[in-house]
């Protein structure tokens, strides 16, 4: 595998030889290390743009909520579907570069959900939260697509989780805590994967890795509670869960670890040791209830010294492959 070239390696290399100063801010300007005056301009413009965006966005929930009682009902559904439609064209016209396009996705999407909720208000459909969020996710769904826009599937995905926790508490409420700990895994779990396997291809930006790492964080997240919540409620949602919580927990723990090793990706190898670690803590725990005192004191040293190990192999990892 090729190694990158990165700020550490140059400075290691810069130290155990006579590389002059010069030289260096030379090789490091070269391999895009250094942001240049452009990648600033070109950072404050999407920090405004976006900024701008949520700015009015809450503007416009702000301004519906405050007017409420002042308005006509035909006003409200008349300005937001103006505003709706204005919006989507203009992320039509094609002299408009594709972020910005992109984010007027985005704020139509969210001016999508509030249309239905105005909607819902004024007339008091009656549905549930469930049907809201359902309906908004559905509505949507075209948009994502066309976009692929990475905020915009972080919307998605965030609707998608939401729209089944409600499921959940209004219609399956059968469902046993961990096992929707688990779906709640699964689905997450599998758009980490679909994101990996579309940036193998090269179908996805690289160099902005924050979707799958906060996404993959929910996913593990989801699972370690899943696995902890078995320990303590006597085992009563095994019977439902079917021991799927431990079977994903650490199927996801030898994928990722595995995975992590091959790509030189420290999220995961961060990550998952943690939620072995609050896990197995736990488990301590759960064994020893009957000598709380040894116990706590068992899981403070397993704690002190997992996480101490973690630390000391990550660093020495880090340094063994960016030098």
């Amino acid at each position: 595998m090729k190694q990158n070239i990165t700020r550490e390696l140059i400075y290691s290399i810069a130290r155990h030889s006579n590389w002059q100063a010069a030289g260096i801010e030379r090789k490091l300007r070269s391999e895009g290390l250094y942001a240049t005056p452009r990648n600033w301009a070109t950072f404050a413009r999407l920090f405004l743009l976006g900024t701008g965006a949520s700015f009015t966005l809450a503007g416009i929930v702000f301004f519906f909520a405050y007017n409420w009682t002042d308005m006509h009902k035909f006003v409200k559904l008349g300005l937001l579907q103006f505003l709706l439609l204005a919006i989507t064209f203009a992320a039509l016209v094609p002299r408009f570069s594709k972020t910005i396009r992109n984010v007027l996705l985005t704020a139509s999407a969210v001016l999508v959900g509030v249309l239905f909720a105005v909607y819902g208000q004024i007339y008091q459909t009656g549905a549930n939260a469930f049907d809201f969020f359902w309906g908004w996710t559905y509505c949507v769904v075209l948009w994502v697509l066309v976009a692929n826009f990475q905020p915009l599937w972080f919307i998605f995905l965030a609707l998608l989780n939401t729209t089944f926790i409600l499921y959940t508490q209004q219609v399956a409420t059968h469902w046993s805590f961990a096992l929707v700990l688990d779906a709640l895994f699964i689905l997450n779990a599998v758009a980490v994967v679909v994101w990996e396997a579309l940036e193998a291809k090269g179908k996805v930006n690289v160099q902005h890795r924050w979707f799958p790492r906060i996404v993959g964080l929910a996913a593990i997240v989801f699972i370690t509670i899943s696995m902890i919540s078995l320990l303590y409620n006597n085992f009563n949602d095994f019977r439902e869960d079917y021991g799927l919580a431990l079977l994903l927990g650490f199927g996801m723990y030898g994928a990722a670890i595995w995975y992590g090793m091959r790509k030189r990706e420290l999220f995961y190898l961060t990550a998952v040791p943690f939620s072995a670690i609050a896990f197995f803590t736990a488990l301590i725990i759960r064994i020893g209830e009957n000598l709380p005192e040894l116990m706590l004191m068992l899981a403070t040293v397993f704690v002190i010294g997992s996480i101490t190990l973690l630390v000391q192999y990550l660093g020495n990892l880090y340094r063994q492959w960016h030098g």
